[in-house]
């Protein structure tokens, strides 16, 4: 059965082509883009997070750093931002975690 209904934390509050407020569908009511590609990109990016989680709890920060990664590539959020550095560190790729700090370094100060 194909899913028509999303979860609220799966999409943004609003459209993203036509601004309308989005009601968890997977197809815009005003303007019929669909948000089945996007909510799956979102759903990657969380689970991309949560492995790279783990692979820090295990000590693994080869794999922390793969995900964190993909994750960030999916979905560029701070939360993204603050993992992949985390993982940049652990890794000892100290240019991506510099770059990072760098681009983003008033973003919690505002």
């Amino acid at each position: 059965m194909p899913r028509d209904r999303i979860e609220d934390a799966d999409l943004p509050q609003k459209c993203p082509t036509c601004g309308a407020p989005l009601k968890r569908a997977l197809c815009c009511r005003r303007c019929k883009t669909d948000l089945g590609p996007l909510s799956e990109i979102i759903r990657n990016h969380r689970r991309h997070m949560h492995t790279a989680r783990r692979a820090f709890a295990d000590g693994d920060a080869g794999r922390m750093f793969i995900h964190a990664r993909r994750a960030h590539g999916l979905r560029q959020t701070p939360e993204s931002i603050r993992l992949l550095a985390c993982a940049a560190l652990l890794t000892g790729r100290f240019e991506i975690a510099t770059g990072f700090w760098a681009a983003n370094r008033g973003a919690d100060e505002g």
